[in-house]
């Protein structure tokens, strides 16, 4: 998305709404989508030489439940706070700033930044999700399993009866 700054020579804000397509392979998700249609919305300020976008974007990404495999639908709602100058000497590397050489700002990679740190690090379906037997693999949020779970790390054998401990003589 590009936001044509031209604008910003008789107004003091410019306002911007659209949609735009975002790649996500560079989230390695689990899930078959790789692109999603990302809702902005916000605003561009000018402040000297300084412009700062500010803004939403909304949009609904399938993801893959790490507990139980299934895919589901994940609303992602994140905020843009960006910073762009035209003055080359303004930008250093301490200030987050992205220079600008032109007389629009293009906001693909702000926006595809803010989707990748809106998606969580462990994907659930829903917070009690209760996942898949590690015996059987059935997915327990649908059906239970009669399997005993009493796999025990041999490391950790003597640890079992730490509460309920019987004589050892």
């Amino acid at each position: 998305m590009k936001i044509d700054i031209h604008e910003l020579t008789n107004k003091s804000e410019v306002t911007f709404k659209g949609e735009q397509i975002v790649s996500l392979l560079g989230l390695n998700l689990s899930s078959s989508t790789h692109n999603c249609i990302v809702n902005i919305e916000g605003t561009v300020t000018k402040k000297g030489s300084r412009y700062l976008v500010r803004g939403h974007i909304s949009s609904v990404i399938k993801l893959v439940c790490d507990r139980c495999i299934k895919e589901f639908e994940y609303p992602i709602h994140a905020e843009l706070n960006k910073e762009f100058s035209s003055n080359f000497n303004e930008v250093n590397e301490d200030e987050d700033i992205i220079q600008i050489t032109q007389s629009s700002i293009e906001l693909s990679d702000v926006i595809a930044e803010a989707l990748y740190l809106s998606v969580p690090m462990k994907c659930l379906c829903n917070d009690d999700c209760k996942g898949i037997c590690n015996v059987c693999g059935e997915n327990l949020n649908e059906h239970t399993c009669n399997c005993q779970d009493s796999d025990i790390d041999p490391r950790l054998e003597k640890l079992k009866n730490i509460f309920h401990p019987q004589s050892e003589e």
